[in-house]
């Protein structure tokens, strides 16, 4: 028999990490158990072994993944209600660049391409999901590639904007996700990546009743500084970092934790006890006084691309 070549982090290289917890599929019930590790040598953490690229649809039901139900009446829906939901996001982007060419990569129900195409934007998306690639194009009009960013095939140097809302945890390397970015943008380009802090301290105390590690489909879980280290080998520079911590997640820390430590079932968002919302109601307490630090349990990070050296 061969030697099994050690797994490696997709940031430093490393073939050393230790095992945090191994777990199962707690959303969507599907099955398996996945290792959760931490590299010694950069603290990224990430699934060992990662579900194969073609085993992962399992993983995504169509019928639940309330991320792509939305699409079908997208059109339908006011400028208000979209404004209110994805002006913020619009108005951030808009310090770094007015106007250009906007990539969304994962970009689920087309809504904030939809919304950027009718601020004036010239925009263009990826996703895995082949249904919803054909309703963007078909419905909005809009230039939608499915499979990976590396199947798309763009042009170099094509965008002045690449957007990644809750994506990157979700690709099978990171570092080759953003290596691709830096081909496909323009110098000065800005990459905007939302994804989930693992230096949050519920990530800590709560271990594998943490929702946002989110096994199996999320692949890798972020620490600010381990991926401003991804972001720079790909020529990145972290403009800014914006923290904050949504009440669904407190909801779904509770849920899990009640789960998995008190044997209680019921839906906390949909159908709260008494003791649900009271436990909500603490957890929002401690949201307040963490929300917007390094200490929230997600981040929006602002990437510049370096100019490229001349000679």
């Amino acid at each position: 028999m061969g030697v099994t070549e050690p797994v490696r982090c997709d940031l430093c290289g490393g073939s050393h990490h230790d095992l945090m917890f191994a777990g199962p599929d707690r959303l969507f019930g599907k099955g398996g158990s996945f290792p959760l590790v931490r590299c010694q040598d950069c603290g990224l953490r990430f699934i060992v072994p990662r579900p194969a690229p073609e085993d992962l649809d399992r993983y995504y039901p169509q019928e639940d993944y309330d991320l792509y139900n939305k699409a079908a009446g997208l059109k339908d829906r006011s400028m208000d209600e979209l404004e209110r939901l994805l002006g913020p996001r619009r108005d951030r982007i808009g310090v770094y660049k007015q106007a250009g060419r906007l990539l969304d990569i994962g970009f689920g129900d087309g809504s904030f391409l939809y919304f950027m195409k009718q601020g004036g934007w010239d925009v263009a998306g990826v996703d895995f999901n082949e249904k919803m690639v054909e309703l963007v194009r078909n419905d909005l009009g809009i230039d939608a590639r499915a499979g990976q960013l590396e199947d798309a095939r763009f042009d170099d140097g094509a965008f002045d904007v690449v957007t990644l809302w809750g994506v990157l945890e979700h690709v099978q390397s990171p570092r080759r996700t953003l290596a691709e970015i830096a081909r496909i943008t323009a110098e000065q380009a800005l990459l905007v990546i939302y994804t989930q802090n693992a230096a949050a301290p519920e990530a800590r105390l709560l271990g594998r009743d943490w929702f946002i590690y989110e096994l199996p489909r999320h692949l890798y879980s972020f620490t600010a500084t381990n991926l401003a280290r991804l972001l720079a080998a790909s020529d990145f520079c972290v403009s800014e970092t914006i923290y904050e911590t949504p009440l669904y997640y407190c909801q779904m820390n509770w849920q899990y934790f009640k789960e998995s430590r008190l044997g209680r079932k019921n839906d906390v968002v949909h159908s709260p006890a008494l003791a649900d919302r009271l436990a909500v109601k603490g957890l929002s307490l401690y949201r307040k006084l963490i929300n917007g630090s390094k200490w929230s349990s997600a981040m929006t990070v602002y990437a510049v691309k370096r100019q490229n050296p001349v000679g």
